[in-house]
């Protein structure tokens, strides 16, 4: 499905996706009209989602970042996880398996902020208990899928 033209544009794209077809074409040995393809393509089997801007939350004032997992009746699962993803703060949500049912990240400004959005989620009718975990310091994260 996925060749090494593919691959390079892939790189290319996640390092700088407003990089110009014409360079991406030089790195993978192509023409631009073939990058162009290959980028229509890529995007109509769902394999590029979309092409962002990768922000800084600090810089937005979301410095405070904590994970929270969340125990749920099980009847009520489906309900908890739209509300949890309909949520501002949250910027990740998983429905997973193990001790939980779902795990989110939430990016806020203050403790104060993720007290507020705990007892939120405390309230959403299914929840049965929550877990929080503030994060010190980041170690990795990487937006970036290797091809």
């Amino acid at each position: 499905m996925i060749d090494d033209v593919d691959k390079v544009i892939l790189e290319a794209l996640q390092d700088d996706a407003r990089m110009a077809f014409r360079k991406i074409a030089e790195k993978a040995g192509v023409s631009e009209a073939t990058v162009f393809i290959r980028v229509k393509k890529l995007q109509e089997k769902g394999v590029i989602k979309r092409f962002t801007a990768l922000v800084s939350p600090e810089a937005l004032g979301k410095s405070l970042t904590a994970f929270v997992l969340i125990n749920a009746d099980p009847k009520r699962l489906q309900t908890v996880l739209e509300t949890l993803g309909s949520m501002d703060d949250v910027y990740e949500a998983y429905d997973v398996t193990g001790t939980y049912y779902a795990i989110i990240k939430i990016r806020t400004e203050n403790r104060e902020k993720l007290a507020k959005i705990i007892d939120q989620i405390g309230l959403i009718d299914g929840v049965t208990s929550t877990e929080t975990a503030i994060v010190l310091r980041c170690i990795k994260e990487e937006t970036r899928i290797k091809p």
